[in-house]
């Protein structure tokens, strides 16, 4: 636990450091999919607790905007951004490999499980504040990827790598429309 307190205080205050420390932990693909896969599960269900009550019309009979739905699609969308970043930085000199870039995607729900409890515990306490904390956490959750990797591909350019994340992200979406949508609709007809 002590370790995990330490990487999370340390990806923080140098993204940098925490890279490297998370690189010599040595976590093979497999490992870092299964970390992923349980935060982003833990994160879900933390971000539905203020609001558990989603009328079906909204969820559009099950399919839409539950727990399982948002966390599929979140574990699709963050293993295809894993896939673009890798691919986008080695395009840019980039060095990080699929599974080291994994790693840090799953390092960064991991830092989102805990962020999404602080903002929990803060709703709890003074339920105006949690919306604030959470645009913070959002920004700083940002921040922390896009310097994960910079710091993965040895990129000197924060703003490079932050464009390396955008464009990742938009494909990883993309994608992830695509092949949701196709689950969607061959469920509806």
């Amino acid at each position: 636990m002590n370790q995990i307190y330490y990487l999370a205080k340390i990806s923080i205050l140098n993204p940098e450091e925490a890279t490297s420390i998370l690189f010599s932990k040595g976590w093979s693909v497999t490992v870092a999919a299964m970390v992923l896969t349980a935060a982003t599960c833990i994160s879900t269900i933390l971000a539905f607790i203020p609001n558990p009550d989603v009328s079906e019309e909204i969820r559009a009979n099950g399919l839409m905007f539950s727990p399982i739905s948002t966390a599929i699609i979140v574990l699709i969308s963050s293993y295809l951004a894993a896939f673009f970043i890798s691919r986008g930085g080695a395009w840019f000199g980039g060095v990080a490999n699929f599974g080291q870039v994994l790693s840090v995607m799953a390092w960064t729900q991991v830092l989102q499980v805990i962020f999404q409890t602080i903002v929990v515990v803060v709703l709890f306490i003074l339920a105006p504040l949690a919306g604030i904390v959470q645009i913070g956490f959002v920004i700083l959750g940002v921040y922390i990827l896009i310097s994960f990797v910079k710091a993965a591909h040895g990129l000197t350019s924060l703003l490079m790598s932050g464009i390396i994340v955008i464009l990742a992200s938009l494909f990883a979406f993309l994608g992830t429309g695509i092949i949701f949508g196709g689950v969607i609709n061959r469920l509806l007809s």
